[in-house]
């Protein structure tokens, strides 16, 4: 970690020990050319001809932003300690508008849930392999991959590579303070010192060490989230319910001309309760993403 002082990269290693968990780590692969039923962010969705496909509050037909056949995802051993579900697909879809179906207002239902009025999330439990893309089509579904649309993130159909990898807490996640603290008291740090917070206590260099070492960014589900402003749980105590990052889209322009742009260089997160995850109850889900 370079020349950081000893206290602050035993500190550093110590929120890593605390904070280590196994998410799923998701990239684009190049190589892989999605059918309907594989996981992919963007393109044509898979669809169950026999449900009302979703629409955003204007009546528009929702657009797919990614689905991850779960299937696939078991079977290759990537469901950490099996908490998402065991079969079937996930999706998350948005409206094609200027803020990409982010609602600002956080509105609930009578049960008190987050309404997805612009946005979706969708768990179909069993997956119908013999599904017909033309078909799926002929609802006149939104593709992103067909043309360029400002009023997407995204701007392809792109196979995905998923494996479970260690990850860590980043520093802009509302419970960050805590971990500092936990950490900090079990290598040394003097009471006075740790009630200052991380940023004061740590130099410059152990501030870079931090992030390079810690920073979740990237393509994750059941990680830690990653933001370039700051942690919308933080600013609302009854948003805290939602502790489980479900998904994270980051902004992703590689070499192969896969693109990804959430505003200016931004990232996307949903998150989900504990009880909601563990019940495969996708209703209650909040969705954020924001830029520099």
């Amino acid at each position: 970690m370079g020349d950081i002082p000893e206290l602050e990269r035993k500190t550093i290693q110590e929120i890593k020990r605390l904070s280590a968990r196994e998410a799923v780590s998701i990239r684009i692969d190049p190589e892989k050319k999605p059918k309907i039923t594989d996981s992919k962010f963007g393109g044509v969705p898979y669809w169950d001809m026999g449900m009302d496909y979703p629409k955003a509050n204007d009546g528009k037909l929702l657009m797919l932003l990614a689905q991850i056949n779960l299937d696939e995802l078991n079977k290759e051993g990537n469901n950490p300690g099996d908490k998402l579900p065991g079969s079937g697909m996930l999706q998350f879809f948005i409206a094609q508008d200027d803020v990409y179906g982010m609602d600002f207002d956080g509105a609930t239902d009578s049960e008190g849930r987050l309404v997805q009025g612009n946005f979706r999330v969708v768990y179909h439990k069993t997956v119908n392999y013999a599904a017909s893309r033309e078909e799926i089509k002929s609802l006149g579904i939104p593709d992103c991959a067909s043309e360029e649309s400002e009023e997407s993130p995204i701007w392809g159909e792109y196979g995905l590579a998923m494996e479970k990898k260690e990850t860590y807490i980043g520093m802009d996640d509302y419970r960050f303070e805590e971990y500092f603290r936990r950490a900090a008291e079990a290598v040394g740090w003097e009471e006075s010192e740790r009630s200052e917070g991380y940023y004061n206590c740590f130099s410059e260099e152990g501030r870079d060490a931090l992030f390079d070492e810690l920073e979740p960014s990237g393509h994750w589900m059941l990680g830690y989230p990653y933001f370039t402003q700051y942690d919308p749980r933080e600013q609302n105590d009854g948003a805290k319910q939602y502790p489980v990052q479900l998904f994270q889209m980051d902004s992703d322009y590689g070499e192969n001309g896969d693109f990804i742009m959430w505003g200016d260089a931004g990232v996307a997160n949903f998150f989900i309760s504990e009880e909601g995850l563990a019940n495969e109850d996708f209703r209650d889900v909040l969705y954020s993403w924001d830029c520099c």
